[in-house]
């Protein structure tokens, strides 16, 4: 009796290491696992619905990094790829609405300014090499198209008493090389999420689409370049219902949201 009772034993043991997660290839879901999955985001149908463009965020846990690619795949499904086989990070691409022109996010250079590059519809591919669009020293993103094609509206954290971005340039070094990095705040709000504001208010640029004919000097004269007059935080530039405007957030005190759309010629009008 006590034999068959062992038998019996061992062969249940022996049962259930045969379907162990480590003979099976299963194992608990890890937080390594988890990071190892691939994050998509900020997906955009190109005009004509054939293809769909998306950022794609990968996790680098031995480098402690994260970087978003773009990736492009058929608006009907199919297999995905990189649409730009670059290293550098790349996220929020925005179709002009002839569906030619492709614009992102880069941190190709340091600060992240604005790209942008001829797109291929019937391949599904960008066509020559992309260029940098915007140069601002506090750096460029959230950029959406006009719908004429003809412009670019992006936001940028500056100095709202600086009336060019040579003058928010001086400032930024400044505030590095002073050797007192106590911060003092008078007024909300002063830090978003984990980063100080640094004293800065998110504003509206607009830029031409074709301001790679503007030299680094004429934009920081504004020649090329300008923005809202506003002291507040201006944050989500959006097409607006209306094909002529184009809406944003402006915050204005804590708490207190307004909705305002710039008409073409640059002006800035709240809806009520």
């Amino acid at each position: 009796m006590h034999w068959k009772i062992l038998t019996l034993s061992l062969t249940l043991t022996l049962s259930a290491f045969a379907q162990s997660p480590s003979s099976s290839g299963k194992h608990p879901f890890t937080f390594e696992d988890m990071m190892a999955l691939k994050r998509v985001g900020a997906p955009v149908p190109s005009p004509d619905g054939k293809w769909v463009v998306f950022d794609c965020e990968d996790v680098d846990l031995a480098a402690n990094k994260k970087t978003s690619h773009l990736w492009i795949v058929p608006a009907t499904g199919g297999e995905s790829g990189r649409l730009n086989p670059t290293p550098n990070h790349e996220e929020r691409p925005r179709f002009s609405a002839d569906g030619k022109r492709l614009i992102w996010t880069s941190k190709a250079t340091d600060p992240t300014q604005i790209w942008m590059c001829d797109f291929d519809s019937g391949a599904g591919t960008l066509i020559g090499k992309p260029h940098q669009v915007t140069n601002i020293s506090t750096g460029a993103d959230g950029a959406i198209w006009s719908l004429d094609g003809k412009n670019i509206v992006f936001v940028s954290s500056v100095y709202p008493d600086c009336k060019d971005d040579a003058c928010n340039k001086q400032r930024d070094e400044e505030l590095k090389k002073s050797k007192v990095k106590a911060k003092v705040f008078s007024r909300l709000f002063y830090r978003h999420w984990n980063a100080f504001t640094e004293f800065k208010r998110s504003h509206l640029f607009v830029i031409p689409a074709d301001a790679t004919a503007c030299s680094v000097s004429r934009i920081a004269a504004d020649s090329c370049l300008r923005r809202t007059t506003t002291e507040e935080f201006e944050r989500a530039p959006r097409p607006h219902a209306r094909r002529s405007r184009c809406a944003a957030l402006l915050f204005r005190r804590p708490g207190h949201v307004r909705d305002f759309a710039g008409r073409p010629g640059g002006r800035v009008h709240e809806q009520h």
